[in-house]
C-alpha cells in the first residue's frame, strides 16, 4: 500500500469522526509491518480533555490488537483543512512511545491536506526532544 492508498483509508475514517464542537474531523491510518491497516478518528467531548485524537485512538489500537507487529507508517488527514494535517504534541509523544516499544524502529509520518497533497517525515523528526522518565 502506497502513501496515497494510507491518506484514503484515512480519509474514509474520518467521515466517522464525533467532532460536534470544532467541527474539525481528523482521520489516521496506521500500517503495520505485516501490511494490516488500523484506522481512526477524532471523537470529540463535551468535556474537552477528554477527547481522543485520530491518531491516539489508531496507533493505541494497533498496539492494543497487534502488539508484536511494528507499526512502520500513519497517515494523517482532514477533509475540513487546505493545509496538510500534522500531530498536536500528545500525539507526537505517543508516535514517539510506540517508536520506543518497537526498540527504535522510527515511524514514517505522512501529513497530509483534503485534496491528497501530503508532507512526510519521521516520528523522531517530529519530536526531537521527546519525554525521557529517566
Amino acid at each position: 500500500m502506497d502513501n496515497k492508498e494510507l491518506i484514503n483509508k484515512a480519509l474514509e475514517s474520518s467521515k466517522q469522526a464525533w467532532a460536534p464542537y470544532s467541527g474539525f474531523r481528523v482521520g489516521a491510518a496506521v500500517r503495520l509491518e505485516d501490511g494490516t491497516v488500523v484506522c481512526g478518528n477524532n471523537q470529540e467531548n463535551r468535556a474537552y480533555p477528554l477527547g481522543s485524537c485520530a491518531e491516539r485512538v489508531a496507533v493505541n489500537y494497533a498496539r492494543a490488537t497487534y502488539p508484536t507487529v511494528p507499526i512502520v507508517a500513519i497517515a494523517v488527514v482532514s477533509p475540513d483543512s487546505e493545509t496538510p494535517v500534522t500531530p498536536c504534541g500528545g500525539c507526537r509523544e505517543v508516535l514517539m512511545e510506540a517508536v520506543r516499544a518497537q526498540h527504535g524502529r522510527d515511524i514514517r509520518v505522512i501529513m497530509a491536506d483534503r485534496t491528497g497533497n501530503f508532507r512526510e517525515t519521521m516520528a523522531t523528526e517530529l519530536l526531537p526532544f521527546a519525554f525521557r522518565f529517566k
